[in-house]
């Protein structure tokens, strides 16, 4: 059988499901913390630190991936990176100390970092990268919905080895899949790293990954303690999760039809609108109707704008090498966020993941602007 191209049915339903089984610990996030939280009797601060923890390690490993991601055999890159993505994740089930559990997961990151931005790298070299980041992004939120209705009940049962196993269950198809993974993609210009990074409107473009996913760490990592602070039943919680982040397919898959139609700006500028409003919604006294809305709006716009960030910087990086970065800067910006919040949050009061949330998206929509205002003199000029 010969090796896949980035173009074959095969290769991109493969590196669809690695998109997310990469990334399934930060993707279930909520529940992850709160059965920390139960079974180790985490504060309010340090389930901020551990949140920060998971995402570390993917900022780092997708750093790094832009400088081999061009350079080796993909496949056997993806079998090192989902397998030490599974030994984290297997070693955290027999951890009971805090700090080595932050340890365990920092590793993981390392691993589903390095096998996201590789996915994220197939996808980037299709035929029509816009609609293959609208079906991951779509593919990422179902399996949301399913872990968010599903997973309660195996913590009640289990505790957080339940929801460990399941990760480990979900990395050992991810195993499987990744022989359907080509081993490379598109022949590519030789421009040096540095230039493809440092040009001002992928640095531009990149700080909005970052400053988008600041908003989205901070918030996802305390949604469901905002839910206990309020005093909502757990199951009542739980489902306004799972209801909630379902809107986030819709959301997808309306990016993915969208595709370059309406160009970037405009879709990302309803992002961060949207973004603001629900967080509005979020307030100490809110009723259990506001909180369901505040989920399902801001997950709707979250995965609505995140396909256009890939967009956007696949389109300010003509080296093809920025795009495995862009998870590098979210990742940054996921670890940041959390631990930036747990600064100022109290076990009662989240007004500062609100506040801060909303300042950061609406600085990554400026940096999106910018990327695209200054691609577009860039483009004017060469012509």
């Amino acid at each position: 059988m010969s090796a896949p191209t980035v173009d074959q049915p095969s290769a991109i339903v493969a590196a669809v499901g690695i998109s997310f089984i990469a990334v399934g610990g930060f993707l279930i996030l909520p529940l992850l913390v709160g059965a920390a939280a139960g079974d180790m009797d985490l504060t309010a601060r340090q389930v901020g630190f551990l949140a920060s923890g998971v995402m570390a390690g993917s900022a780092l490993s997708s750093i790094l991936a832009v400088f081999w991601i061009r350079r080796v055999d993909w496949r056997k890159a993806g079998y090192f990176s989902i397998g030490l993505l599974l030994a984290s994740h297997a070693t955290s089930l027999f951890v009971d100390d805090l700090l080595l559990f932050i340890l365990c997961q920092c590793l993981a990151g390392l691993g589903g970092g390095a096998a996201y931005s590789l996915a994220l790298t197939v996808l980037s070299d299709n035929k029509h990268p816009d609609r293959c980041f609208g079906y991951s992004v779509a593919a990422q939120v179902s399996f949301q919905v399913v872990g968010l209705l599903a997973l309660p009940a195996v913590i009640e049962r289990a505790g957080l080895n339940g929801v460990l196993g399941v990760l480990v269950v979900l990395e050992c198809c991810g195993l499987v899949l990744m022989r359907w993974m080509p081993r490379a993609g598109a022949e590519i210009s030789h421009v040096p790293i540095g230039r493809a990074l440092f040009k001002p409107r992928v640095l531009a473009a990149l700080a909005g990954c970052f400053f988008f996913f600041f908003n989205v760490g901070a918030v996802w990592t305390y949604i469901e303690r905002m839910g206990v602070a309020a005093q909502f039943e757990p199951g009542f919680i739980g489902l306004s999760l799972a209801a909630g982040v379902s809107l986030g397919i819709p959301g997808a898959l309306l990016a993915a039809w969208c595709g370059d139609r309406f160009g970037r700006v405009g879709p990302l500028a309803l992002g961060a609108v949207g973004t603001v409003i629900a967080l509005a919604l979020l307030t100490e006294d809110m009723s259990k109707g506001n909180y369901l809305l505040a989920v399902a709006l801001y997950n709707f716009v979250w995965n609505f704008s995140l396909a256009f960030q890939y967009s956007a910087v696949n389109a300010a990086d003509d080296s093809g090498r920025s795009i495995a970065a862009a998870p590098a800067f979210h990742g940054a910006g996921g670890a940041v966020g959390p631990a930036a919040v747990a600064l100022f949050v109290t076990a009662d009061s989240f007004i500062a993941v609100n506040i801060l949330a909303a300042g950061a998206v609406m600085l990554s929509f400026l940096m999106f602007a910018l990327a695209d205002g200054h691609r577009r003199r860039v483009a004017s000029g060469a012509a």
